[in-house]
Order: C-alpha cells, then structure tokens, then sequence
C-alpha cells in the first residue's frame, strides 16, 4: 500500500526520532523561510528528515537523545532514510504565547525553541498538529535530490515508498487522550470573550 500522494514534510530529524518513539505528537509549525505561508498540504505524508538548524540547546535535556542518534554533520545529506509518515488528527491555530506555553508538557523543545518558533513571523498563526505517527516496517532511503533543497515545508518526494505493514507508534486511547489534553491547554489559554462566563 503507498499513500495516495507523494507529499512529504520536512522536518528536523530529531523531532521525526520523538515521533517515531511517542514522546512527541505534535507538530508545531510556521513554515520555512521559503514558504510564503504555512499550510496542511495532506492529510497523510511522510516525514522527510532535515539536519540544518537543529540544535542541542533547542531541546530539553532528558530529550537530546534524539539529536543524537539523528545527528549529521555537513549540511544535508545525499541520502536520506524515511522511517515515519502521519496522518493528521487535529489542527489548531495559536495565536497566543501562553498557548504556545501550555503545551511544554507535550514537545520535546525548550521554552526558548517554543517562544522562537512563535516570534517568527509574528503576522501568522503557529500551526499545531497533532499526528498519528507511523513507522515504516523498515527504513527506506532515498536520493535527496536538488528539488527537495531549501527552507521549505512541503516535498513531493519522487520514490514510491511502501507503507504495507507500518504500525502505529501510539495507540489510540493514549492518543486520544493526548489530543484532548492539549485541546484544553490551548483552550485555557485563551481569554474569556466579554459578556461570557
């Protein structure tokens, strides 16, 4: 089986490694410095993994692991190994940095990295999706062609790569329950409208 599209986010391979072990089921996002704007361009995609910009001290400690294992040094390289494709459960806008804050218990980034993430283009919404995660049964590595180059959100990756066989990294009651609680962080946030209660 393939996803009905070739769509794949790029994203910091440490994240795609949180995502991939269930210690992160968000993505929080504005887009690149190419992108005009961010948008959700599928509803399912791979994760297609980026090393430029990542940096120990933008993720908390007990989560450097994961930089770790992912780390790659000199630039991008000609290969890269995709492990992981999502499909979006939900998709809020946040607007507000205590928003934002609320959800530290649910990202692997420091408060730093968060406030960062929110300051960039400060006319734009931060797009928080949350994902069902998906690991391939084994890794599949593709050329990364000049195409897929630049500070970009979106790919369209030209392999076909099979998803047959991937299973889910949460299962559905944990995620569930995550979806909710950061609905209601992000919700909290927000202040009350005059004349409600």
């Amino acid at each position: 089986m393939k996803l009905p599209n070739h769509t794949a986010l790029k994203e910091w391979a440490a994240v795609i490694s949180a995502l991939g072990s269930g210690d992160q089921f968000v993505l929080i996002r504005k887009g690149g410095i190419a992108d005009s704007r961010f948008g959700v361009e599928a509803d399912r995609f791979y994760l297609f993994p980026t090393y430029l910009h990542q940096e120990e001290k933008q993720f908390k400690p007990a989560f450097r692991r994961h930089l770790e294992t992912t780390r790659f040094a000199g630039g991008e390289p000609s290969q890269v190994s995709i492990t992981t494709w999502c499909e979006v459960v939900e998709t809020m806008r946040v607007r507000d940095l205590s928003a934002l804050n609320r959800l530290d218990p649910y990202v692997v980034f420091t408060d730093a990295t968060l406030q960062e993430r929110f300051r960039f283009r400060e006319d734009q919404a931060v797009h928080v999706i949350a994902v069902r995660a998906h690991l391939l049964p084994r890794p599949v590595s593709i050329a990364s062609r000049p195409s897929y180059a630049g500070c970009r959100s979106w790919i369209s990756v030209d392999d076909e790569i099979d998803v047959t066989g991937s299973r889910p990294v949460l299962d559905e009651s944990d995620l569930q329950r995550g979806v909710a609680a950061i609905r209601d962080a992000v919700a909290a946030a927000r202040p009350a409208r005059a004349g409600s209660r």
